[in-house]
């Protein structure tokens, strides 16, 4: 698969990249002996080359400034890798400032590492196969991606017929940077110090992600733009599509400066970049600003559906804006239709811009705001402007240099309001932001301009931004609309008198009497446990419940209360001064406050599951826990696809969101999307019975793999799998299979399908053991998947958690006996030979890897002779281990010595030839390997030897000394033992 990968993933990357104006450098030449670029294999920076552009880009600096500056961006001081990053991006982006006296006394000079006005003034190079060493073990990216010296970017490149190549991929990332598991010391944190883009790519798949990006947040890149997808050619891959769209230099550059962005996420530090839609369209309004024309033309909407970043879409353009020259001074003024948001947007802006935000307390303090001349952010909360009647209508600032960004547009600017804007500010683009569609029959095109640019629902769950939401109807008993609902008001109402009846209806109205009534709440809420506990709380997530009126949030709340063993539930409603108790209660911003904090958090964190609300949260709630809604009450165009929109962030192993009804939306849906135009809404909520012809398609599809085998047969469906490439294929079919089975169950449709699921995940596990193929399990299946699963396999007698049985455990010989035929038997025994040599590889490469041959050859001899194979092989294991102790005693070596001598030995000969291997050559080789096997035994007695360059640095000195002593020492012979011996000691003596 290596080949594979070299040759159709990384070597077309490096191609493409060349062709937008990346030079490229071999890795194996920036090898420390070879180049003056690194002093140490412990090098992340190509000095020289930083050197060299800041002295271009600032020519004016001192030799000791230039120094100075060096040293600190090599020696950062921080105590985490976020920290550094951070400071690192901030220098970048902000700039150092050095003094000097250019000639008006000593001052502060601003110094820039990157010439980010001209891209063409920066070197930018692309170096395959760069080698670091870490702590603990060199790593060695496909691709660094280095500007001025500053590797700002990784790609890792998999073979497009390995098993789950990105996941693969962003594993190995995750492993470069020590983020899998820190205290492991497993990569070299330090070349993410300066990382900007961390990039996985299989040709077919490639994603982007930052050093703090899990797994589902590594994104696709499928926009090039400027260019569009056809200039690229017929059908172009994700990888050109990516490579093309955002590392261009001057997309590259931008991306780093503009659309990067550090963010406190539930108590840490994250750091985000912009999507491609996000850099789309902050590109297409920059080039909208700047063109001619009046105020409408410069102005226009941005629709980009709810959960896929339009927030910080609002942040990039504002950045994007600071930092253009002729928008620079512009005055900025937000206007949100929410305090949270108002809050959010100014608590970023200031995190982002480091500039001051000012927030309009009232009206009169944004009209003293607007009027101002000055290139300011303001930010006002839509419910100030609609205090005043009389707001607007007097011309306040008629400079053409205002941008008025409007957020959710369809709710703010419309009517007076809007034409009151234009009057106060009557010169100034307006751009509106928008996470759900336009009403066919509104004017907000008309008010703000056409469409800058649009990101559709089902675009975003295509692109796994956001998860596809999907309804289910449970209303039978409870629908309240339609024919039924004078028939459940008598039904719910039956003990009332006719008086009492017609009293009820004229004070609350026959819907919302119903949707209160306490009889039909404790039928719900014992139908929403059932189905919360058997289809989200398996997976750890958590729910909202929807209702009518606040009276009918607090009912909810006592009725589920009353269930045994229910979930934690908290209700959150607004309050008014003239409140009961029992309402007053639940209205406590406080108490709000600490329960989002608690829903927010994982189930084993915190035992609250369910939000219970009216009106509240049904707007900006971000919260991806959060898996599904149920709802019952009436809601209808923008505010039912914002509401639906809080169960569609992503999360690992969120495979859907869910919308229960309870209301009876069926019956009214079309109508409440109806003044959206059809493609505009187009996969906004699914049927969970659309979902059953995805399940039939993937199960027909993994079971195309085992065509002709009997499933109940185990070892004669591992034996089908014995090739790798079908192997992977069918491990990624099983996969697609096990999801949909997961998103359908509990319901009933789901159940033809078990007894497969059960005997093909069966035969995964069965392959994870037998091939010792780890790629190979049910971990990414959903729980309620697993549990079954996992069920299935026990009941046969084997713990499916428990890893396959090592060659030389003292159960392998009973494993061996439980085989049910030769064939079956000889495949275990070769694969717990092959995992057996990938495990002691590192430790004896030269010596393994000539089993490993000898292994191909038995193979080959016995082709089809079962029995034979079984008997060769179980010699041939016999003899492994004694074999090498064997030849290590013959040879007056101990076993450290004898992989040593291995390697050295087997250098050599390359070096000067089988026919010059004679005996005094052999002794001399022997003689080498005991003095440096000493010397190191020796050295690493130093606590932390091997984080110390010094210690290092004197090591490998003496191995250029010992060889180049002997006869057949020469500087290639050198670099290349000294490579070997360094890795091969961080084994031997770690």
């Amino acid at each position: 698969m290596a080949g594979d990968e070299r040759q159709l993933v990384e070597a077309p990357a490096l191609e493409q990249l060349k062709g937008l104006g990346w030079q490229h450098l071999d890795g194996t030449t920036l090898h420390p002996e070879q180049t003056d670029k690194r002093s140490s294999p412990k090098d992340v920076l190509l000095t020289p080359n930083l050197e060299q552009a800041i002295q271009r880009i600032n020519p004016w600096i001192s030799e000791d400034n230039l120094r100075k500056v060096v040293r600190e961006v090599t020696l950062i001081q921080t105590s985490t890798l976020m920290e550094a990053n951070q400071w690192f991006w901030e220098r970048l982006t902000q700039y150092f400032s050095v003094d000097q006296d250019l000639g008006s006394g000593r001052r502060g000079q601003t110094l820039k590492l990157i010439d980010f006005d001209h891209p063409e003034n920066n070197e930018f190079l692309c170096v395959d196969q760069f080698k670091v060493q870490g702590p603990n073990q060199n790593i060695i990216p496909d691709i660094t991606l280095f500007v001025n010296g500053m590797p700002l970017g990784v790609i890792e490149c998999k073979s497009p017929f390995v098993t789950d190549p990105m996941a693969e991929g962003i594993n190995q990332l995750r492993r470069y940077a020590n983020l899998r598991n820190p205290g492991d010391s497993e990569g070299c944190e330090k070349l993410f110090h300066y990382n900007q883009v961390m990039i996985s790519t299989h040709r077919d798949g490639a994603r982007v992600g930052t050093i703090s990006s899990p797994v589902e947040y590594y994104l696709e890149w499928k926009d090039p733009y400027p260019l569009e997808s056809k200039d690229l050619g017929e059908s172009p891959t994700a990888q050109q599509l990516l490579i093309q769209g955002l590392l261009t230099p001057k997309n590259f550059l931008d991306i780093v400066q503009n659309f990067t962005i550090y963010e406190p996420d539930s108590g840490r530090l994250i750091k985000k970049i912009a999507r491609y839609q996000q850099f789309r369209a902050v590109q297409k309004t920059i080039e909208r600003l700047k063109a001619p024309g009046d105020r409408k033309r410069k102005g226009g909407v941005i629709w980009h559906t709810q959960g896929s970043g339009k927030s910080l879409t609002m942040v990039f353009l504002t950045q994007k804006i600071r930092r253009d020259p002729l928008l620079r001074d512009y005055k900025l003024v937000f206007l949100t239709d929410r305090t949270q948001l108002d809050e959010q947007l100014t608590a970023t802006f200031r995190r982002a811009q480091g500039e001051s935000v000012l927030n309009a307390k009232s009206v009169g303090h944004l009209k003293e705001l607007l009027a101002k001349d000055a290139s300011d952010l303001v930010t006002a909360t839509i419910q100030k402007l609609q205090e005043d009647e009389d707001f607007g209508f007097a011309c306040l600032n008629d400079s053409d240099r205002i941008i008025v960004l409007a957020d959710e547009a369809h709710r703010t600017q419309y009517g007076t309001l809007g034409s009151g804007i234009n009057a106060a500010l009557p010169n100034a683009p307006k751009i509106a932001f928008t996470g759900t569609p336009l009403i066919a029959n509104q004017k907000t095109a008309g008010e703000f301009g056409s469409y800058i640019d649009t990101y559709t629902i089902e675009q975003a769950v295509a692109d796994g931004a956001t998860t596809q939401i999907l309804y289910e109807g449970r209303e039978a008993e409870t629908k309240v609309t339609g024919d039924s609902l004078d028939a459940l008001f008598d039904r719910y109402f039956q003990d009332k008198s006719p008086e009492e009846k017609e009293a009820i209806k004229k004070k609350y109205g026959t819907e919302r009497a119903v949707l209160e009534a306490p009889q039909r709440i404790e039928w719900v809420a014992l139908d929403l446990v059932e189905h919360y506990r058997k289809t989200i709380l398996p997976n750890g997530f958590k729910a909202m419940v929807v209702t009518a009126s606040r009276e009918a949030a607090v009912t909810y709340k006592e009725k589920l209360d009353a269930i045994p063993n229910a979930p934690e539930s908290a209700v959150i409603i607004s309050g008014d001064h003239n409140d009961k108790q029992r309402i007053a209660k639940w209205t406590n911003p406080a108490d709000h406050k600490a329960a989002v904090e608690n829903f927010k958090k994982p189930i084993s964190e915190h035992p609250l599951s369910i939000l219970i609300v009216k009106d509240m949260l049904l707007t900006g709630f971000d919260a991806p826990i959060c898996q599904v809604m149920y709802l019952d009450r009436k809601l209808t165009d923008h505010t039912l696809l914002q509401a639906i929109a809080r169960v569609n962030r992503t999360k690992a192993n969120k495979f859907s969101g869910y919308i229960v009804d309870y209301f009876g939306l069926t019956d009214y849906l079309a109508e409440a999307l109806e003044v959206f135009s059809n493609t505009d809404v187009q996969g906004a909520l699914k049927n969970l019975k659309d979902e059953i012809p995805k399940l039939q398609a993937a199960h027909t599809r993994v079971k195309q793999h085992l065509k002709g085998v009997d499933l109940q047969d185990i070892d004669a469906c591992i034996a089908a799998l014995a090739d790798e490439l079908k192997r992977q294929q069918f491990e990624a079919d099983f996969r697609t299979f096990a999801k949909q089975v997961e998103i359908v169950l509990p319901d009933a449709a789901a159940n033809p399908f078990l007894a497969d699921l059960k005997s093909l995940g069966k035969v995964v596990i069965g392959c994870r053991n037998r091939y010792r193929d780890e790629q190979l399990d049910i971990v990414g299946c959903g729980e309620k998947v697993r549990d079954l699963i996992e069920e299935h396999v026990r009941a046969t007698g084997v713990d499916p958690r428990v890893p396959p049985t090592k060659l030389f455990d003292v159960e392998f010989e009973q494993v061996l006996a439980a085989q049910t035929n030769d064939r079956a038997k000889a495949s275990e025994v070769e694969n717990a030979i092959k995992a057996h040599i990938k495990v002691k590889l590192d430790e004896d490469p030269e010596y393994y890897q000539s089993l490993s041959l000898r292994l191909q050859e038995i193979i080959q001899k016995c082709e089809n002779r079962w029995e034979e194979l079984v008997q060769q092989l179980l010699l041939f294991r016999d003899g492994m281990e004694q074999e090498k102790t064997q030849q290590d005693t013959d040879l007056g070596l101990s076993d450290e010595e004898g992989a040593f001598y291995r390697v050295l030995m087997k250098e050599v000969t390359e070096a000067v030839g089988d026919g010059a291997m004679d005996e005094e050559t052999h002794q001399q080789v022997l003689d080498l390997t005991k003095e440096l096997v000493a010397e190191f035994q020796e050295a690493t007695q130093i606590v932390g030897f091997f984080q110390k360059d010094d210690e290092m640095r004197t090591i490998k000195r003496q191995i250029k000394r010992s060889i180049l002593d002997r006869p057949f020492g020469t500087r290639e012979l050198v670099a290349e033992v000294t490579d070997r011996f360094m890795d091969l000691a961080k084994v031997r003596f770690k």
